[in-house]
């Protein structure tokens, strides 16, 4: 298994924590990085890079495509069409299930392409790894050990699948994206070539060095920048234009055989390097070691969050919202050695996408409500279970006494009042209003 991604399978998970952290140097400095975005995490790298001759900095494939693919000036971006939440932003988000419009083309092309029935099964395996923006998010590597062939069968038949329109899906990373399109329109020339091949200069805006490196003239790098910003870098997006992914998530949880696999978001990190070669001081290159183990134990503190919660909450991502199992900071923070603030630190902010939708890390939160019998139910799973009940009622609406007798029938104790309060969470009107809304519509 690749660096940065684990699997839960069961009730088990590999390479889960077995003790609390220790606290070395090393996560002391990771636990300081750990209210930093992405985006921060690379910003104050590249500041450590500029004093530091032993350390060098890449920025995430994120900011490259950011940075080439700028809204015109004077016009904004366009703004998320999801926003999710604590409690109530749950529910929408579960309507989300990635994008089924890019797998049924992909899967009706496979089709056409590839004849041969072990083929067939090799590109249905790639179909499951492909994004929703139409990259592959894992190896050619781990697609064969998953499915027992070898991988060069794989690669051979990636090469196939790639020339499924439109150019760029099953991608690899930015630069075979926009490679694939370039090869396309029959745009690959040597400069094409060159400029592709150096997408962070590019992004940077590096136009002197490109064209020393192309043979080429200024000019005609800029008339080739002109041409890669009419390519699409995440082509799968067009199928399902009207719900986009909110942000680029931190987190990646795909149904595996067996289990779910959680991964981070890569193209999100920036990658560091130690310069052996510069010519630097002992002290810097300790500096440098010390804050690349950093960065390592903050991405792996990180994946360990997400796959606890991956653990927690396997009945949501099986099942919906009726499954959402209670869980805490607390909870989460016992489990994986932290401090709970260290918890929320980490959790502030971070997005994780999965089959049922982009969510945030902090709306799998939920309060714990005991039953009768001594099990546990989360109020996100009580709330549905509510909502249910008033979906079902016939001509003559629930009220809120109704609805406490039929959850004690069940062995859930709750006052009256925690039922309206949860009711008006969701935005249903209490039970005169609803009968007379049954009233109008049938006069």
């Amino acid at each position: 298994m690749s660096q940065g991604q684990s699997m839960f399978t069961g009730p088990q998970l590999i390479a889960r924590q077995a003790s609390a952290l220790a606290m070395t140097p090393e996560l002391r400095r990771a636990i300081s990085l750990l209210k930093l975005s992405n985006s921060e995490l690379t910003k104050e790298l590249l500041r450590e890079a500029a004093v530091n001759p032993a350390l060098t900095v890449s920025a995430p494939t994120q900011d490259v495509t950011l940075n080439l693919w700028k809204p015109p000036s004077g016009v904004k971006p366009r703004p998320p069409q999801m926003q999710v939440g604590i409690g109530g932003g749950l529910g929408e988000a579960l309507g989300v299930a990635g994008s089924p419009g890019l797998q049924e083309h992909i899967l009706h092309e496979l089709r056409l392409v590839l004849r041969d029935p072990e083929d067939l099964a090799i590109g249905e395996a790639l179909a499951e790894a492909v994004s929703p923006w139409g990259w592959l998010d894992r190896s050619v590597g781990e697609v064969a050990e998953e499915i027992q062939v070898p991988a060069q069968k794989v690669e051979v038949v990636l090469s196939r699948v790639q020339e499924i329109e439109p150019a760029g899906l099953f991608a690899r990373d930015l630069r075979e994206c926009l490679w694939l399109q370039a090869q396309d329109r029959d745009l690959l020339s040597p400069v094409m070539a060159c400029l592709l091949n150096n997408l962070p200069l590019l992004a940077e805006g590096g136009l002197t060095e490109l064209a020393r490196l192309s043979d080429a003239t200024e000019d005609e790098i800029r008339a080739h920048l002109a041409l890669i910003r009419n390519f699409d870098p995440k082509p799968g997006l067009r199928f399902d234009p009207a719900s986009p992914p909110p942000s680029e998530p931190d987190i990646i949880v795909r149904r595996r055989r067996g289990g779910w696999r959680v991964s981070l978001n890569n193209s999100t990190l920036p990658e560091i390097d130690i310069n052996n070669r510069a010519k630097h001081g002992s002290e810097d290159l300790r500096a440098a070691e010390l804050l690349r183990r950093a960065v390592v134990r903050r991405n792996e503190t990180l994946l360990h969050l997400a796959t606890e919660i991956v653990q927690c909450q396997s009945g949501w991502l099986e099942a919906g919202p009726a499954r959402l199992a209670p869980m805490s900071f607390s909870s989460l923070a016992a489990a994986l050695g932290l401090h709970e603030t260290t918890v929320g630190r980490l959790a502030a902010g971070r997005m994780m996408a999965t089959p049922r939708g982009t969510v945030t890390l902090r709306a799998l939160c939920s309060a714990s409500i005991a039953t009768q019998n001594g099990e546990h139910i989360s109020a996100v799973a009580l709330r549905h279970r509510i909502a249910a009940m008033i979906a079902q009622e016939g001509s003559k609406p629930l009220n809120d006494v109704q609805i406490v007798e039929n959850l004690a029938d069940a062995g859930i104790l709750l006052a009256r009042r925690t039922v309206a309060k949860y009711r008006s969470q969701m935005g249903i009107p209490n039970a005169s209003v609803r009968e007379e809304k049954l009233g109008s519509a049938g006069a």
